[in-house]
């Protein structure tokens, strides 16, 4: 049985309409009145290699978005991104603050037995290294955090290389519904861009100028810049020497736990998890994010 996944429908015009009215240029994720945020400003993001992948185009994409946040962050912030050694599959939800992100070749709805019980545990896409959720789905960003303090512990970036709507390429965009060599889809340099402002606690937006934006046009390349007002939020949560709003002290590397992702009985502090994904609309003309699942686990 798949997971169940909710997607909100929005017809193109209204999304634009609201996108113009909105006047607030960033929002940070909130969750039970908690602000999500990173503890520490150096972050080491790694890929998980697994049957070929990351190709050199791939490892290529997700460099160039990371250096990206390098660049733009340089301006007024201390954040710096490192990358970090490769992880093999199977790897599980990093909590020592890394960012992870995989390439799933194969949808697991082909491969794995619906008697599986990995269905339950969400744990299909580590046990048998495949895609999860809905087969024409791009990608996941999964963010493990502190429901105590709102501190972001790990987050994974998943991509979905079973469809063929995820390209590398610098050309024009594919004519509407039409994939073919040379041209632009699902750009996974712009996705991945949004899913490391994600992984940072910043939220969606309904404008579409935005890199957080919760669509991403057809053949688009445009998100794989950082607009000013993403900047501006970086400025102001995660200012260079001075601490951000609302956010704890880094941890000393993760939530005490016996393996599974959930702090210990004796943890200080509950853990939560959540995650966003993006599916096709119009038969292709744009990706429209999902609605956004939070899962809450705790002992003690």
């Amino acid at each position: 049985m798949l997971p169940s996944r909710v997607f909100l429908f929005t017809p193109l015009f209204i999304l634009f309409n609201v996108s113009n009215a909105r006047a607030q240029s960033y929002e940070r994720t909130r969750i039970e009145g908690v602000e999500l945020c990173r503890g520490d400003r150096a972050v080491t993001y790694a890929m998980t290699t697994s049957g070929g992948h990351p190709t050199a185009e791939e490892r290529a994409a997700v460099t160039a978005a990371f250096n990206t946040w390098n660049q733009a962050v340089a301006s007024c912030s201390d954040l710096v991104f490192t990358p970090g050694e490769d992880v093999p599959h199977p790897a599980p939800m990093p909590l020592d603050g890394k960012m992870l992100v995989t390439f799933r070749q194969v949808n697991c709805s082909d491969i794995v037995p619906d008697n599986d019980v990995c269905w339950q545990s969400d744990t299909c896409s580590e046990k048998y290294d495949c895609w999860p959720f809905a087969p024409d789905d791009v990608v996941d960003e999964t963010s493990h955090f502190r429901l105590s303090t709102g501190e972001i512990l790990g987050t994974n970036i998943s991509l979905n290389n079973s469809n063929g709507m995820l390209t590398t390429l610098d050309g024009p965009p594919c004519d509407q519904g039409v994939i073919e060599p040379g041209c632009v889809v699902g750009d996974v340099q712009s996705l991945v861009t949004r899913s490391i402002g994600e992984g940072l606690g910043f939220a969606l937006l309904t404008r579409t100028d935005s890199t957080m934006s919760r669509v991403l046009p057809w053949g688009d390349t445009q998100k794989r810049i950082i607009d000013p007002g993403t900047l501006q939020g970086i400025c102001e949560t995660y200012p260079r020497g001075l601490p951000t709003p609302g956010c704890p002290l880094p941890t000393d590397g993760g939530v005490p736990d016996g393996g599974d992702g959930v702090p210990d009985d004796d943890a200080p502090s509950k853990s939560g998890c959540t995650t966003t994904t993006s599916v096709p609309l119009l038969a292709g003309l744009m990706f429209l994010l999902g609605a956004r699942r939070t899962r809450q686990r705790s002992r003690g």
